[in-house]
């Protein structure tokens, strides 16, 4: 009875967590619209939907109007701490280009520098930030919208990274733990030319620093070669989750950096590389002294 009480209790769990996830992502499409300046259009993201037709949108264009098929499950995840009361994350979409990873480290994931005709076509990438998620997604929509009763566009989401933690505040002394997860569904499932499992990757992790991206951490699982030499004694569990022959697939990306010190504090940017395909966010680390900390103690003891 304990047991049938417990599952019980999990399931309502899974299911609270489930409806608290948010169905449509409000979105700005972002544009160059020369002169050096940019253009920003409204466009939404539809997660998640049940057997009744998409809400309309007149308000928005079909092209920008997309509904997400996430075969990998990780827009689920990366919204499954997220609280229930807290606002929408920020969110930005614009055109992306594959292109080969420019790092001599990198140069075995595309041995060819032209892209395979497979990735021909309209990319998107879309990010979003809050003080709980920060998120990038490449998305594949669809050449034609949908018809009517909603003219919407389907997009799957080929490589999604995220961390539910983007602004760590760790005490001066400890380790900094910092979470990455990614996800990949292959374009082309069961080609004969494709070896099963998951593709070789590459990782890297960077401290911005005066405008440029310091490398603290360069990592290719599946890989030989030569990769940078880690710096301040970082270490990244980097693998797949599984090794499913087709796909999709689940990687971690946890960086760790041992007894953080004020002068490592700053924008920590996280890299997936895939043949062709990267996605990247930011972290904010804070690196809090001993004085921060006992005067925030104080001010939540006057509270």
């Amino acid at each position: 009875m304990k047991r049938l009480s417990l599952l019980l209790a999990v399931a309502l769990g899974l299911a609270t967590a489930v409806s608290a996830r948010p169905t449509v992502i409000e979105c700005w499409f972002v544009e160059d619209a020369g002169g050096g300046k940019l253009a920003k259009k409204p466009a939404a993201l539809l997660l998640r939907q049940g057997a009744e037709s998409p809400p309309l949108r007149p308000d928005l264009a079909p092209e920008r109007y997309l509904k997400i098929h996430d075969p990998a499950g990780a827009l689920q995840a990366a919204f499954r701490q997220y609280p229930r009361d807290a606002p929408a994350p920020r969110c930005e979409m614009s055109l992306y280009v594959p292109l080969p990873a420019s790092a001599k480290w990198l140069s075995g994931l595309t041995p060819e520098q032209s892209c395979p005709r497979a990735l021909d076509g309209t990319w998107l990438m879309v990010s979003m930030s809050s003080p709980f998620l920060s998120l990038s997604s490449l998305l594949r929509p669809q050449s034609e919208p949908q018809p009517e009763p909603a003219l919407i566009t389907m997009a799957t989401a080929v490589l999604t990274v995220f961390t539910h933690t983007p602004t760590p505040r760790i005490p001066m002394g400890q380790d900094a733990l910092l979470d990455l997860s990614f996800a990949y569904v292959p374009l082309t499932p069961k080609a004969p030319s494709l070896a099963p499992g998951p593709p070789p990757f590459g990782l890297e992790w960077r401290r911005q620093h005066l405008g440029k991206g310091h490398l603290l951490l360069a990592v290719t699982p599946g890989l030989n070669g030569q990769v940078p030499a880690a710096r301040e004694g970082a270490v990244a569990f980097a693998a797949w989750d599984d090794d499913e022959p087709w796909g999709p697939w689940t990687g971690n990306g946890t960086f760790w950096l041992p007894a953080v010190r004020p002068s490592q504090e700053g924008t920590y940017l996280a890299t997936v590389h895939l043949p062709y395909l990267q996605g990247q966010i930011t972290l904010e680390l804070a690196v809090l002294t001993a004085y921060l900390t006992t005067q925030n103690s104080m001010e939540k003891k006057t509270e």
